[in-house]
């Protein structure tokens, strides 16, 4: 018989049962990145996070004979729902062992709870919006996940079907290597033109003023995704919550702006060396000596991560994509990364996907927002 517990999150004993639930699950999976335990912790914390003043998380966890066999967590955002006059329930924070028993149990709870609270619609997994980690990883399990990517067993999608979801959106990453990118002419040719017609220039992410330069990302991270399915904006406290973190692992030459001729911030990317390749030995701590290996072991992270790319909706189409694209990889090179990742992408967002196949990005992994309808629209 399985039992279902809510957890309280606000109770340091029964919050950590939820958040180490996960080293359960992965011990014979290699290629499996523990996450920082402060960072999950910070993303639980009821009281301080700023999540909680847009939604609501509830957390439990499946027990069968006392030992605890899976966790999940009913996740209800109102910023969403009121942005996309939609009713629909979130679902993350999802681990579980390989039983439809189990699974069913957890995702039968959260599915009454969004019932009750007037959802029509069960979406997941995310932790806890599309603005963080998120999506199931179906294609693409032998490679450790990049910074703030998912990973999770095969069996899972065969857990959320069994239950009677259904793929809603497919997200992709793409992969970049050296030889494919910087020797590919077309894509030169397309940069250089698009700089010189749209008479924009580029500059770099000034940390001195990272505060301003997260208004200018605001701005056009709100305006150039806004029609983007599953989007929702970031609310102010996120954003500085975010400017905060990035204090601590940004490489501003990994961070290009461009600037149109009035000298308005018009497109941005954000890319980040591959930390996960430090943090995997680090069994989910940081403190207190592993935050200097990522301080001091740069040289060994050879992968980065290309996290956002946005254009306001005017200057698309002109090939600004190319230049930002390229001058990620290319510093990155010069800093001895040898490989790129670009995720995630939609699948409905056929300009991007475009994009990135013009600078010869491969297509690697793939995941996926999984959709229960639970009640009548």
């Amino acid at each position: 018989m399985i039992e279902i517990k809510e957890i309280d999150l606000t109770n340091s004993s029964q919050k950590k049962t939820f958040v180490n639930f996960d080293y359960n699950i992965y011990q014979n999976y290699p290629n499996w990145v523990a996450p920082l335990r402060m960072e999950v912790n910070q993303r639980l914390n009821t009281k301080k996070h700023p999540f909680y003043k847009i939604g609501v998380i509830k957390a439990f966890m499946a027990y069968r004979n006392d030992q605890a066999v899976g966790r999940i967590a009913a996740i209800d955002n109102y910023k969403y729902n009121e942005f996309h006059a939609s009713k629909i329930g979130f679902f993350g924070f999802f681990e579980c062992i390989d039983d439809q028993e189990v699974a069913n149990a957890l995702l039968e709870k959260v599915k009454e709870y969004h019932l009750q609270a007037g959802n029509s619609f069960l979406h997941g997994p995310v932790n806890p919006s599309t603005n963080y980690e998120s999506g199931l990883l179906i294609e693409g399990f032998d490679d450790p996940p990049k910074i703030m990517m998912t990973y999770n067993p095969p069996y899972y999608i065969k857990l959320l079907e069994g239950f009677g979801m259904n793929l809603e959106m497919k997200m992709f990453a793409y992969k970049f290597e050296e030889e494919d990118v910087l020797k590919n002419e077309k894509f030169l040719r397309v940069k250089d033109v698009a700089l010189m017609r749209s008479k924009c220039t580029l500059r770099f992410i000034d940390p001195k003023k990272l505060y301003l330069e997260i208004e200018h990302i605001k701005k056009i991270y709100n305006k150039a995704w806004e029609n983007n399915w599953g989007f929702v904006p970031m609310s102010d406290p996120e954003l500085e919550l975010m400017a905060n973190e990035l204090k601590l692992i940004l490489d501003p030459s990994l961070a290009p702006m461009i600037v149109n001729e009035h000298g308005e911030v018009i497109a941005f990317a954000l890319a980040m060396r591959d930390i996960n390749q430090i943090t995997k030995d680090f069994n989910g701590n940081l403190f207190p000596l592993n935050f200097l290996k990522l301080i001091f072991n740069k040289g060994k992270m050879d992968w980065l991560r290309v996290l956002l790319l946005g254009i306001l909706p005017e200057y698309r189409g002109k090939g600004l994509d190319a230049v930002l694209y390229y001058e990620i990889i290319k510093n990155g090179f010069d800093l001895n990364i040898k490989h790129a990742e670009a995720s995630w992408i939609l699948e409905s967002n056929e300009g991007m996907n475009k994009g990135v196949q013009v600078v010869n990005g491969q297509k690697y992994k793939t995941y996926g927002i999984y959709q229960l309808q639970i009640g009548s629209e």
